[in-house]
């Protein structure tokens, strides 16, 4: 993302939109009640019984509603028109604007919250966003999903039968030719359709060896650049996905891959709060007490809460943010779209892991 204009003392942002985590982070900013303004495209009806005409124009809107359509690389943002050419729009109508990597907008808001500005800042130094497929693979089954650094998202479960090798050989190399296939199928499909460069392999035993071989095998590196990268999980079941996820094998192979970082980031949290010594604590209140005595060194957030919360709680989690920070602690935005984030809204939306215990 990049920053055009920065007025926000008197409330107004200029942003170019570069990629899908720069929607994710609007998506997350935009709430309603704020006034977006920009280019557009809208239906026009000049003359009963016309169909219409889609015409260009600049209109400001009073925000209403914010949807994050992540697979259409789409932000949609809907609310009441507050200015544009009187000749085709009239004040009060609804309109939605579908923001999307390349368009400006100009935000307004009453209030700029320093970390809003600090995320976007942060966004302008990162590279494009993170997609990747893995695959969970064993003996006549496989499970294949789509990661972002937002979202998990299961695209199918391919089951074939496959004759043990007591049968003829040739019908038991033919069904794991067939198995292979669908499997690469869906994958190239995927690859083609995502622009994803980046696939892990897991499950047990040397099946995840024997399909990355066989992709090699089939691939045309002229077509699209991929990389696979093999890891040893228990099953092939979507269950496996998750545990790469949780183990930490993904993120020692994605460095920089966001969902793999919050899934870690979530499990240690619940390590700690096992453990019942004190160095785990979650909820609002409880949090930003800790904040303010500088003891967090991990502050676990929901994207939802951000979004979600009234101008005075959201000033109580804006003061635990940056008390977080200026302590030398680590902010996590969470995903309510993956599922680290799903677990965090079990306690309370907001959690910590502390250096030291606190006395509450």
């Amino acid at each position: 993302m990049q920053i055009l204009k920065n007025n926000t003392r008197n409330g107004e942002l200029l942003v170019q939109i570069d990629s899908l985590d720069d929607l994710w982070i609007l998506y997350n900013i935009i709430l309603p009640g704020d006034q977006i303004k920009g280019r557009t495209v809208r239906r026009v009806v000049l003359r009963e019984g016309d169909p219409g005409q889609r015409k260009p124009m600049t209109l400001l809107i009073t925000v209403e509603k914010i949807e994050f359509h992540e697979f259409t690389n789409r932000l949609r943002v809907t609310g009441v028109i507050l200015e544009g050419p009187e000749d085709y729009v009239s004040h009060g109508q609804h309109h939605t604007f579908n923001l999307e990597p390349g368009h400006q907008i100009r935000i307004f808001k009453e209030k700029w919250f320093r970390n809003d500005i600090e995320r976007i800042r942060r966004s302008m130094t990162k590279k494009d966003t993170n997609q990747i497929l893995v695959v969970a693979i064993e003996n006549g089954l496989a499970n294949i999903a789509v990661l972002s650094n937002y979202s998990l998202t299961p695209i199918v479960e391919i089951n074939e039968n496959i004759p043990g090798k007591r049968y003829k050989k040739q019908m038991h190399k033919a069904a794991v030719e067939s198995f292979y296939g669908q499997v690469y199928n869906v994958l190239r499909e995927n690859c083609e359709k995502l622009g994803i460069g980046f696939i892990a392999i897991c499950g047990p035993g040397f099946e995840k060896e024997h399909f990355s071989e066989y992709f090699h095998t089939h691939h045309d590196q002229h077509d699209y650049s991929v990389e696979i990268r093999v890891i040893n999980a228990s099953s092939g079941e979507l269950s496996a996905v998750y545990e790469i996820l949780r183990n930490g094998s993904l993120a020692a192979l994605k460095t920089d891959f966001k969902l793999a970082q919050d899934e870690m980031i979530m499990a240690k949290f619940i390590e700690h709060l096992g453990k019942d010594n004190g160095t785990a604590v979650y909820g609002l209140k409880q949090t930003a007490l800790c904040s303010q005595m500088g003891a967090v060194e991990d502050l676990l957030i929901c994207d939802v809460l951000l979004r979600s919360a009234n101008k005075e709680k959201r000033q109580q989690i804006e003061d635990a943010l940056n008390n977080t920070e200026a302590a030398r602690g680590t902010v996590h935005i969470l995903s309510t779209m993956n599922p680290a984030g799903e677990q965090l809204q079990a306690y309370g939306q907001i959690a910590a892991i502390l250096r030291y215990k606190v006395d509450l």
